[in-house]
């Protein structure tokens, strides 16, 4: 995957500042599958869609610069196929 795009493959703006992932996860295979994606210019934006998207799967990362925002997608992304990572997630949803 490229660093400037999305799990859905999406190319990412340079002014986006936050990514919120609408997901389903399957928690008898342990999996989760990003349905839809927003980029938001705007980190409160992003948080808001976040907070207030009845969808407890969801992601979001934000960041103050784009390099800041890439960072924190790639560690989403690795996360998310990451067995650990989806046992906490089950847990906590």
């Amino acid at each position: 995957m490229e660093l400037s795009k999305t799990i859905l493959g999406t190319e990412i703006p340079e002014n986006t500042k936050g990514i919120v992932y609408l997901c389903y996860f399957d928690r008898k295979k342990m999996t989760i599958k990003v349905t839809h994606e927003i980029l938001c210019d705007k980190v409160m934006d992003a948080m808001n869609i976040y907070a207030n998207t009845p969808n407890p799967e969801s992601q979001v990362v934000t960041g103050g610069s784009y390099v800041d925002l890439i960072a924190s997608l790639i560690i989403l992304h690795d996360n998310m196929k990451r067995k650990e990572w989806l046992e906490r997630l089950d847990e906590s949803i």
